[in-house]
């Protein structure tokens, strides 16, 4: 078996692009995900992306997470995809594409730098914190909302000392967000007045790490510390240890988008012999 790929990354995100407009791969086996995402034995990657043909958009975005299963939506992966699709011209530099959550519009801003449309999802969902999770004193719970995909929002007054691995991996996992799990992001306020920016670390849902970033992290970071029940715009920087991102909205949480970095990191054809 062999496929082509482009290798890219979003802020530090990085993924494995396929085009599949012709359906040449129908459904991979979670193994097979796991194996080629795996960065000593597969091409390595926070996870695997697809463009595929679809009626209601110019293309639909299949995603896949290292740990093999698809998911909704990821922010910084599809402003690769778009990108690529762009760079392939298979659409202008505004358009609207497909993914598990739903619709999105999407623009090119410039050369490397994309913005994409986050839908909130609020209808079914009124998780808080778990009550037998104790956070340390310098922490505080600050949020649990779904960006496209689910994340608990933590406020923190330095970041770099959090432990993000176990407390992340905890949460993640805690029976309070199964089925599905959470993502969990660890927040310090550098600026809560304009220009608003903050810092964030995030330990990824499917990744099951912490990620240099987070697209739909950023975009539920800068919801839980600035909006409001006013109308007005709302533009917060968030600085990850991939790059910084831009969220903007209004202030009650609607017209969301996010903008920021991709780049096109080398091409390559994976190749598997037969047994």
């Amino acid at each position: 078996m062999s496929f082509d790929f482009y290798k890219m990354h979003g802020a530090g995100n990085d993924f494995i692009v396929i085009d599949n407009r012709d359906r040449l791969y129908r459904q991979w086996p979670p193994e097979f995900v796991r194996e080629i995402c795996n960065a000593r034995t597969g091409i390595g990657a926070d996870g695997l992306l697809m463009i595929e043909k679809t009626p209601n958009a110019e293309f639909r975005m299949r995603f896949y997470n290292s740990d093999g299963f698809e998911s909704e939506m990821c922010v910084n992966g599809s402003r690769c995809i778009c990108y690529l699709a762009y760079h392939l011209k298979l659409v202008g530099k505004a358009f609207t594409f497909l993914a598990g959550d739903g619709l999105h519009a999407a623009e090119i801003i410039s050369r490397h730098r994309v913005k994409i449309q986050v839908l909130m999802h609020t209808a079914t969902d009124n998780r808080t914190f778990p009550v037998d999770f104790e956070l340390p004193d310098s922490l505080y719970f600050k949020r649990f909302l779904n960006t496209g995909v689910p994340h608990v929002v933590i406020g923190s007054s330095d970041i770099w000392k959090v432990p993000v691995e176990g407390l992340g991996n905890a949460l993640r996992f805690h029976e309070y967000y199964q089925p599905e799990g959470t993502n969990v992001n660890f927040v310090q306020v550098v600026s809560n007045t304009e220009p608003f920016k903050l810092k964030m670390r995030t330990f990824e849902r499917g990744v099951d790490r912490e990620t240099l970033s987070c697209g739909t992290g950023a975009t539920a970071a800068a919801l839980s510390f600035f909006s409001n029940n006013k109308n007005e715009h709302c533009n917060v920087k968030v600085e990850t240890r991939g790059g910084e991102l831009n969220v903007s909205f209004t202030g009650n949480g609607n017209d969301i988008y996010l903008e920021g970095p991709v780049k096109i990191v080398y091409t390559g054809t994976f190749f598997e012999e037969d047994n």
